[in-house]
Formats: C-alpha cells, structure tokens, sequence
C-alpha cells in the first residue's frame, strides 16, 4: 500500500498540475459529491502546502493569486488510500 504522506503529496501536485485523470482514483463514492462541488469552482494554484491534522485528516492549502484550503479525511480503501470526506475551509 501507498504511503499517506506520498499519497497526499502526488493528490495536491496533482490538483496544481489539473491532472483530474490521475485525481479520480483519489475519492471513494462518498466524497464524490462534494469534490464535484468543489470542482464547480476550480482551484487555480502554483504550488501547496499540506498541515497534518492527525487522525487520517488534513489541511491542503493551495497557493496561487489567492490561498484556498481544503480539509480532508482520508481511508484506506482496497489497499489504496482516498479521501472519503472533503470540504474548503477558506478562500481568500
């Protein structure tokens, strides 16, 4: 199985880089509502920062023109692992 930490690293570049392929592995069924969503409003940003929250969770902020953060908690799910919960904290 795939570390966390690389996990959520190669997810926000991913998110920077707006590779959604390689994105839709990274949800379970649960989170896909919210992550469409969020994607009604794209992220727009040149690099990341991830705060860990303990617990499986985090913080990701992206960082561009303006500073989005989004939470969330992530699962191992079939030997992987994907976010089951997500949601934006700030945009600014």
């Amino acid at each position: 199985m795939s570390d966390l930490r690389a996990t959520q690293e190669r997810h926000a570049q991913d998110v920077v880089a707006g590779n959604v392929a390689g994105l839709m592995g990274d949800f379970t069924p649960n989170a896909m509502a919210k992550v469409m969503a969020l994607a009604a409003n794209p992220i727009r940003a040149t690099r990341f920062e991830i705060k860990d929250l303990g617990n499986n969770e985090v913080e990701i902020s992206y960082i561009g023109d303006t500073t989005r953060v989004v939470w969330s908690k992530w699962v191992e799910n079939g030997g992987k692992w994907q976010i089951d919960d997500v949601k934006e904290v700030t945009a600014s």
